[in-house]
């Protein structure tokens, strides 16, 4: 439970390849999540623009997205909704799992400068209020479609930082980094390309980011925890080898989350 808990994960910054302003892609993508070299579990996400009805809304952009993991000892299982606004600021998020069993739920609402967070796990509930700085993308643990959120307002925003809205405890924001890396070649769907690279460092923890010229994020390793989360059908022509199960020190740097905490 407690590696588990906080699957609900990791984070955000700029510095970006990209440097235009532009829309946020519609998309939907599948993953395969690898540990070491084994499949553990599957991702996947949705982009949509919000059609105005009668009752006009901020929200321009909604995001879905899925998960299912089974490790050893745990089985976890997620889903996600969220709404953007027009510059990609988050205006509401609503997380849902269920680790080994036991359901957890995280919300957050944009409350004007704060964020309203609220969260149930264990059987209690708690609540909390944080700053909303300019740039913050929610980052749960194997949501991809953080990732392309993340390198479409880097792209926006060159040079600014961005922030990472980490599902953690009563909820954690935390800055990151994007360094870019040489440009690689892959195929996807059997077509060769070439994807930029990027490492995302959050405190310790080191992600590689691949993804395509539009900002459509492909794959993303963690290899400190022994962690590969593919899109189907892609596949990098020189991938770095796979690194072994992860240690039990790997295991604890890829779960954050202890159990709620009671807001002092």
């Amino acid at each position: 439970m407690k590696r588990l808990f906080s699957l609900f994960l990791l984070a955000a910054c700029a510095i970006p390849r990209i440097r235009a302003q532009t829309p946020l892609a519609v998309d939907s993508a599948h993953f395969t999540i690898n540990e070491g070299n084994h499949a553990v579990g599957r991702t996947d996400f949705s982009i949509q623009p919000v059609h105005q009805g009668a009752i006009t809304t901020p929200a321009a952009y909604s995001v879905i997205s899925h998960g299912t993991l089974t490790l050893k000892n745990t089985t976890y299982s997620f889903s996600g909704s969220g709404s953007l606004d027009s510059n990609l600021a988050i205006l509401q998020e609503d997380l849902n799992g269920i680790v080994n069993g036991s359901a957890v739920t995280f919300g957050v609402r944009a409350n004007g400068q704060k964020f309203a967070i609220n969260i149930s796990a264990n059987g209690k509930s708690y609540q909390n209020s944080l700053n909303r700085p300019g740039q913050t993308v929610f980052f749960p643990d194997f949501d991809l479609s953080s990732y392309e959120i993340l390198l479409n307002l880097a792209a926006r925003h060159p040079g600014t930082l961005n922030w990472a809205l980490i599902p953690k405890q009563t909820g954690i924001l935390s800055a990151a980094n994007l360094t870019p890396q040489a440009d690689v070649q892959a195929t996807l769907n059997a077509k060769t390309l070439t994807v930029h690279h990027q490492s995302l460092t959050i405190g310790s923890v080191v992600s590689e980011l691949y993804y395509s010229p539009a900002n459509r994020i492909l794959e993303v390793d963690i290899p400190g925890q022994a962690f590969a989360i593919v899109h189907e059908n892609f596949q990098l022509q020189a991938p770095p080898p796979p690194p072994a199960d992860a240690s039990p020190t790997g295991q604890q740097q890829q779960n954050p989350g202890d159990p709620p905490t009671q807001p002092q």
